[in-house]
């Protein structure tokens, strides 16, 4: 769907002429409610600055907005009835006052003692999505990040984008070019969707002995906005999401488009630096140690690459162009975009840098490792973290009438980047030594329609959203051995997804107060295995070692939720959903035909089985605002997560699925308060705050671990298999500020981790004593989703000359693991290492007109040292690394 251009409101009393200006318009949704709240929304969506008496407004309310329409008409929708009205004061202004006033006054409403009593709101980024005010006026923990953010945090690896974020992360974020985010401590296996304008795409792949990792991807720079909702979700979008919900749109004609025109083009260009070229497959680095003959000298190696260049020198690049068209009855977008980069380089300074150590035992046997936290030394560059992505947007809104819109999307993601098997470099026994591997390559294909009716009838408001998302990922895994030989494994899938959901909200006027009623449905069919696509498909099968993955799987879902605002001050919501799922197993096997050296693979189809089950989810919420500034808060929610694909899928090291594998169920808590604070020091600032605890208590938390078998298997009584746990539990605080005064701009975001707990029923674990960890049991995905027990953001911001300039910084703080979690060997998944670190960003952007901007920032200033919170490979961050973008509009 479109959204509103920025556009000059003209005088109320120039309504008329305003009607016949060819402004373009957005479906929107401002709810009813108190009129200062739906003014602040609108102001963060059209980019306008309201002024207004906030004594006149406070106790007011508005109908609210509904449907297609331009500022002008959204504007006065939301002042109908309120005895108020608004005129133009500026070029990017409008003042909103009673008709008194405006007719002897200009634009300045004074008290009785002369003064001015004003509150201005000041402007930020919002969109179809929400935000930042929502942040502190929502009655859960919910954050937004707008186009221009995303260029700011873009950093080197997609994830990057995300940082900063209280209780936000992304797991190991430099080993591919995947989004798989963490929120709480829950991450993987639909817990936490990513959702690219209402489409899902999340698909897991085998990681070795060092578990599996949940990926989505997508362009920075097709990024319109991003909203993140944590905890269990009741949305039409969110059925099995149990830790929360990461919303994203792409382009729309208004992140385009000049103001006031029809067509336009945007070309965005830029560079970063600290990388180099990757080197040809089998090139060695990182320090390397190993046995050698008494009395000789070792054979060492002291790192690879240390030829870094200098901090300004352009070694990676971006560029894209967009090109938009927007009339009464359709806006179209299509667009390119291009990003090259090659291997990065680690930062210098910091503990937990390698060096040698003797680790001898028996003198007939010298040995010689070293500690720290990764074989890659500061300032080398890291091997298999480059990447080369292209992208492909069309996009076209039709308005069909004057109540139906609908919304037709392609986009095109290919890929190829660096990637290697944790495994291969340093946590398990079979590690020779770092080295640079093939890249994966990724071919996905996002199909989208849209459609909207909304007319006048309070009982309509009917939304269909399908999409069907196919994604080809073809992984490379080299396995060196002795003599120089190298071995090649490859992991190839194909994962194709069909959904569709529907939802419908109407309002029940036979309920006292303002009582809307949602309800709808939503229908996911997932197919895995090999690709279509192959040029030899027996050489695919010769080389990948164990069967591959190949099944189907199909959730429905059917839900309704109440929202019903009793009077002013309370609210109440509640909600139920009805979710099942079944799974197909091909159960692929592989017989060897010939005999070795001389022999192949044959793929052979087994008996299908079938894996299924039901759950009913629900959830309530109440809210109070005893004061306008003032919001309190309750959640509970009770919701079921059917498991996975990939979690009912026979395959390699979890080739035991119990036959009564049940879905998750999570009980979740949030209590929280938001205040706002306005003048506090008489010079029209403005103080916001979101604090809240949360306690999630997931019952039969889905994992991989050590299991018992139900019978042996090949003379084992135990291996590895999924298991329901008995629970998993995960608390915290969290802690959201922003403090505004003026040009200048200060946001807080803290979580604190309270909790992290695995429980194991009696007599399923195999070898394994304790029935509760911290950290997660041997062999457990949750060991890579453990996260620090404190991260902490303060970021600053400045505006100058007339706001063409901003300047800012972020400090992130990022404390040790919750719990430092070891493993009996080195042949099992191996927790995340990392030591408390400290990171220091600056960034700018320069508008030298409203056609073009420069973007600059400055990541890792301090070149620290360090490893990412999650990081489930041992691959150090980035270094200094510099960042500039040029945008351009015409």
């Amino acid at each position: 769907m479109a959204t509103v251009s920025v556009a000059v409101l003209l005088p109320a009393t120039t309504q008329p002429a305003i009607a016949q200006q060819k402004t373009a318009s957005v479906q929107h949704s401002i709810p009813a409610g108190p009129l200062p709240q739906a003014l602040n929304r609108f102001a963060d969506v059209s980019g306008l600055q309201l002024v207004y008496d906030a004594g006149v407004t406070s106790k007011l309310r508005t109908k609210g907005f509904n449907g297609k329409g331009t500022n002008t008409e959204i504007l006065s929708a939301l002042l109908s009835g309120t005895g108020l009205i608004w005129r133009s004061t500026g070029a990017n202004s409008v003042t909103i006052e009673s008709p008194s006033v405006a007719a002897n006054a200009e634009g300045v409403v004074l008290a009785d003692d002369g003064s001015i009593n004003l509150n201005t709101i000041t402007v930020s980024n919002g969109g179809i999505l929400g935000s930042h005010a929502d942040t502190y006026q929502t009655a859960g923990s919910v954050n937004y990040i707008s186009a221009q953010e995303v260029e700011q945090k873009r950093g080197t690896s997609v994830g990057d984008f995300i940082s900063g974020i209280p209780g936000v992360l992304n797991g190991d974020s430099r080993n591919s070019g995947a989004l798989d985010v963490n929120i709480r401590g829950l991450q993987g296996q639909g817990r936490v969707p990513v959702v690219i304008d209402g489409a899902s795409q999340e698909q897991t792949v085998y990681r070795g002995y060092n578990g599996a990792r949940s990926g989505s991807f997508v362009d920075p720079d097709f990024i319109s906005e991003v909203s993140i909702e944590k905890g269990a979700s009741g949305a039409a979008d969110a059925n099995g999401a149990i830790g929360g919900v990461v919303r994203m749109t792409t382009l729309g004609v208004h992140d385009i488009l000049l103001p006031d025109r029809q067509f336009g083009v945007r070309v965005r260009g830029g560079f970063n630096t600290n990388s180099t070229s990757a080197p040809a497959v089998m090139t060695e680095g990182g320090m390397k140690g190993g046995w050698y003959q008494p009395g000789t000298q070792p054979n060492l190696r002291d790192g690879g690459n240390m030829d870094r260049p200098s901090f300004l020198n352009p070694t990676g690049g971006n560029g894209s162009v967009a090109a938009a068209f927007s009339s009464d009855f359709v806006d179209f977008v299509a667009a390119y975009a291009k990003r090259k980069n090659g291997n990065y380089f680690s930062g210098k300074h910091g503990s937990g840098q390698p060096y040698f150590v003797d680790k001898s035992t028996d003198p007939d046997f010298p040995n010689i490792g070293f500690d720290g936290l990764s074989p890659w030394k500061g300032g080398e560059e890291i091997l298999n973290t480059s990447m080369e992505n292209e992208s492909l947007l069309f996009k076209g809104n039709f308005q069909l009438g004057i109540d139906h819109a609908l919304e037709l999307s392609f986009m095109r993601y290919t890929s190829e980047f660096g990637e290697i098997m944790p495994t291969r470099i340093g946590t398990h026994t079979s590690a020779i030594g770092v080295f640079q591997s093939e890249p994966d390559t990724l071919d996905l294909k996002t199909y989208n329609a849209r459609y909207r009716w909304s007319p006048e009838s309070d009982l309509i408001d009917l939304k269909i959203n399908a999409f069907r998302t196919d994604m080809d990922h073809r992984a490379t895994n080299l396995l060196p051995g002795w003599g120089g030989v190298v071995s090649t494994s490859v992991n190839y899938a194909q994962t194709i997804r069909n959904g569709i959901n529907v939802s419908n909200e109407s309002l029940i006027e036979a309920v006292p107060g303002e009582f809307r009623l949602e309800y709808g449905g939503g229908w996911q069919h997932e197919t895995l295995g090999l690709p279509k696509d192959i040029d030899d498909k027996q050489w695919v099968i010769n080389h990948s070692e164990f069967p591959p993955r190949s099944g189907k799987r199909t959730e429905k879902n059917v839900f309704m939720n109440g929202k019903w605002e009793i009077n002013p001050q309370w609210k109440a919501a509640a909600g139920i959903r009805y979710s099942s799922f079944r799974t197909s197993d091909d159960n692929n096997s592989m017989k060897m035909i010939g005999n070795w050296p001389n022999f192949e693979y044959e793929l052979i189809p087994g008996k299908v089985t079938h894996v299924s089950g039901h759950g009913i989810s629900n959830h309530a919420s109440l809210n109070w605002e005893p004061l306008d500034d003032l919001q309190l808060y309750g959640r509970y929610s009770d919701t079921v997560r059917m498991p996975s694909i990939f979690e009912t899928l026979k395959g390699f090291s979890t080739a035991y699925l119990p036959a009564g594998l049940e879905p998750e169920k999570a009980r979740s808590f949030e209590f929280g308060v938001n205040k706002t604070f306005e003048d506090l020091t008489g010079n029209s600032d403005q103080f916001r705050v979101h604090a809240a605890y949360y306690n999630n208590h997931i019952k039969n938390y889905l994992t991989r671990s050590n299991v018992i078998y139900d019978e042996p298997i090949a003379g084992y009584v135990g291996g590895l298999g999924m298991i329901n746990l008995d629970y998993a539990k995960m608390a915290g605080i969290e802690l959201s500020a922003d403090y505004q005064i003026g040009n200048f701009t200060a946001r807080l975001g803290w979580n604190h981790t309270i909790t992290s707990r695995f429980c194991a029923n009696p007599g399923t674990l195999w070898q394994q004593e304790a029935l509760c960890s911290e950290g997660g049991f041997a062999n457990s995905y949750a060991l890579q989703h453990v996260p620090p027990k404190d991260t902490v953001t303060l970021e600053l911001g400045y505006k100058m000359f007339d706001d063409r300039l901003m300047l800012g910084t972020r400090v992130s703080h990022y404390s040790h693991r919750f719990t430092e979690s070891t493993t009996a060997t080195q042949n099992e998944i191996q927790p995340g290492k990392w030591k408390p670190y400290t990171l220091v960003d600056v960034f700018g952007s320069y508008n030298f007109n409203e056609a073009t901007r420069l973007d600059f920032a400055i990541d890792n200033l301090t070149d620290r040292y360090y490893m990412d919170a999650l990081n489930a490979a041992l691959m150090p961050a980035p270094g200094r690394t510099f960042r500039l973008n040029m945008t351009a509009k015409f």
